[in-house]
């Protein structure tokens, strides 16, 4: 299934227009491969149940209302939502978001990482269902690695462009998929930077520490306190600074900075926005605050980045 505009069925009451929409989309949502890819300034989606699904986004944010949480996609991070996840969605913008979910046909991530445990001849011996089992995703927001942003606009493009082949988006969706299996042993194993406990600890603290960076990716445009993103991660404070540091190399509030500062160098490329704009939406405030940070995190100022851009 291949949709270029989004869905509003939740919300949009039931009509004589929209009947057929509705029983093509219900009789087929949650059985089989989707991409859903449209743009808009405004547009919300109820709470519901969805299957594993890949959630990007362009020129803007989109937030996931997830249950005690809200992470947020935009044009440097994207996020991963297991089988079963509940949550509803949203994008509020002065100017065209685009938004791309990519949703996974049930079974085909345990039928991938089935297959890529057994050589050829273990698969033609046992069968295509054995040593199947659950697969799941850590759910919290990941910087875009070349591979896996390849994959993701490539696939946009050719949905822009026409594509419609369900049979190419089952061949699509499975690179996807792969790319994601590769990494995920190497995204969960940054728990082993965090020294000085035992090993059954690890996962723990490292997820305490996500929802810490989930934070940040997700509010740093707003005024943000070392106190708020403590409460966060249900850390205190000076653990949450010692634990951070030892996972990203970075404390909480320079995280933020660099944040900010890569926000404002990638709306910089825009010419329609101004200084004043630019230094809100990035979380400066000012353009004077604006105009220090970049100097401090890019070597120059505003203007000197917007020219060169």
């Amino acid at each position: 299934m291949i949709l270029r505009e989004l869905p509003h069925l939740k919300l949009a009451p039931a009509s004589a227009a929209n009947a057929e929409f509705r029983r093509w989309f219900y009789e087929r949502w949650g059985r089989e491969n989707a991409v859903i890819l449209g743009r808009s300034s405004h547009a919300e989606f109820a709470p519901w149940t969805q299957a594993l699904s890949v959630k990007r986004a362009w020129g803007g944010r989109e937030e996931y209302l997830l249950p005690g949480r809200t992470l947020a996609v935009d044009d440097d991070h994207f996020l991963v939502l297991n089988q079963g996840a509940h949550y509803g969605a949203r994008i509020e913008s002065r100017r065209p978001v685009t938004s791309m979910g990519v949703f996974f046909r049930p079974g085909m991530a345990a039928e991938l990482a089935a297959a890529a445990r057994q050589d050829v001849q273990a698969q033609l011996e046992a069968g295509p269902e054995c040593g199947q089992r659950p697969c799941a995703f850590a759910e919290h927001l990941r910087p875009l690695d070349a591979s896996c942003e390849a994959a993701l606009e490539h696939l946009r493009d050719a949905i822009e462009t026409g594509e419609d082949d369900e049979q190419w988006l089952e061949e699509r969706l499975q690179e996807l998929l792969r790319r994601l299996l590769r990494a995920e042993p190497g995204w969960r194993e940054r728990g082993d930077r965090l020294s000085g406990l035992c090993r059954s600890a690890h996962a723990e603290l490292l997820a305490r520490v996500d929802r810490a960076t989930d934070f940040i990716l997700s509010c740093h445009a707003q005024p943000l306190a070392l106190d708020d993103i403590a409460a966060a991660a249900r850390l205190s404070k000076y653990h949450l600074v010692r634990v951070f540091r030892q996972v990203h190399g970075v404390t909480p509030m320079a995280m933020v900075a660099r944040e900010r500062a890569l926000t404002a160098e990638r709306l910089l490329r825009d010419p329609s926005l101004s200084l004043e704009e630019i230094a809100e939406a990035s979380g400066f405030g000012s353009r004077q605050s604006l105009f220090r940070q970049l100097r401090r995190h890019c070597g120059d100022g505003g203007r000197a980045l917007r020219a060169r851009g």
